[in-house]
């Protein structure tokens, strides 16, 4: 089988996609829309690139990737892919279903239908077209497919539902980590870990405020602020205007490969984004046997049930947020080991990747072995 894959972005999300389809011995291309020549990330092996000659702009909308259909077709024909794979909705999904190919498998990103599908006409347009002509739908969990379900009733039949998930083994609360004292912190503080980007989705300023509340609450807390992103500036003055210094480490961006070492040197998992699916950062802290803080959204209570495995916050309230740091810091040892077992079997049954990903490849070869449609 030969697969277009298209995207819009490079991401650990899509390499992990890409990984998959060779081990099982899937012929893929990757078209990253967005991706130019001098930034393009190493790809897994045995995965051929393609690209735009001109690049699409990160932010672009819907008709900007409409001017991209003439050449998409292009790529079609030289390629004769016998599916293709696209998403988010609006902007590859849409120009892969302007390019006429069949069968199309749509692929939503989360946000993209929960937020964005209704941002405007057009980009409510855009969505209306890409599922209507989808032949299968890949939502990662119950809230993006009902986000979905707005648009159009996919059948049983079209549809293939999972999590995007993690290696089996890949995170687990043994193993190395890094050094608390290398960061400043004292061996028995209490330490939070936040591995989203520094956008305004993720809402990092209230994860920040928050922190402070209980912090000026409990001097032992400490928070682990991973990533980077165009609110640095406002969350490093906050950092510095309230004297946190001592109390949150930011170390930036760290490989993918380290991210087990940052789980582990954490007490608890928080995150305050404003729409999500599926989050693979809050399954990973999950294998970790890490208590997690998240917002109370439909996609995060189908992993979270309140004081069971971890709390819910409403978004962009630090003072909830605030309150959910004091009650897990104040967590007693055998409640803790109780919601660190009970994490890591949630993952171990509902998120792991390998016995997954076979339903998705069942979803192609039904499409194909079924197509009416027409190839470019």
């Amino acid at each position: 089988m030969r697969i277009l894959y298209f995207t819009d972005n490079s991401s650990d999300h899509n390499l992990r996609f890409l990984e998959k389809f060779i081990s099982h011995g899937v012929e893929v291309v990757f078209l990253d829309a967005t991706q130019d020549a001098t930034a393009a990330k190493p790809l897994p092996a045995g995965v051929q690139s393609v690209r735009f000659q001109r690049c699409v702009p990160r932010d672009a909308g819907p008709s900007q990737y409409e001017g991209v259909v003439a050449e998409l077709k292009s790529l079609l024909r030289d390629f004769q892919p016998d599916i293709v794979h696209a998403g988010p909705v609006q902007t590859c999904a849409y120009a892969a279903v302007l390019s006429g190919f069949h069968p199309l498998v749509v692929m939503p990103w989360g946000s993209d239908l929960i937020t964005y599908a209704d941002r405007n006409p057009e980009w409510r347009l855009a969505t209306e077209i890409a599922l209507r002509a989808a032949d299968g739908f890949f939502p990662d969990c119950d809230a993006v497919r009902a986000a979905g379900e707005r648009f159009v009733g996919f059948p049983d039949e079209k549809i293939v539902q999972f999590p995007w998930g993690i290696r089996s083994g890949s995170f687990s609360p043994e193993g190395p980590t890094i050094s608390r004292e290398d960061l400043g912190f004292s061996s028995d503080s209490f330490t939070f870990i936040s591995t989203r980007s520094w956008e305004p989705v993720y809402d990092i300023p209230v994860l920040v405020e928050a922190f402070h509340r209980a912090w000026q609450q409990n001097g032992r807390l400490r928070l682990i602020l991973l990533g980077n992103g165009s609110q640095a500036g406002q969350i490093r003055n906050f950092i510095a205007e309230h004297e946190l210094g001592h109390a949150v480490a930011t170390p930036g961006l760290v490989p993918a490969e380290d991210m087990p070492r940052w789980f582990r040197a954490a007490n608890a998992y928080v995150s305050c984004t404003r729409s999500d699916g599926t989050s693979i950062s809050l399954l990973q802290a999950m294998a970790t046997g890490l208590p997690v803080i998240v917002t109370d959204i439909a996609s995060n209570r189908e992993w979270v049930a309140e004081e069971k495995n971890g709390w819910l916050a409403s978004v962009g309230s630090s003072e909830q947020f605030a309150d959910k740091f004091w009650r897990a810091a104040n967590l007693g040892s055998i409640e803790r080991k109780a919601i660190s077992e009970r994490n890591q079997c949630i993952v171990a049954e509902r998120a792991d990747w390998d016995r997954n990903f076979p339903g998705l490849l069942r979803l192609y070869e039904n499409l194909v072995n079924n197509a009416v449609g027409v190839k470019v």
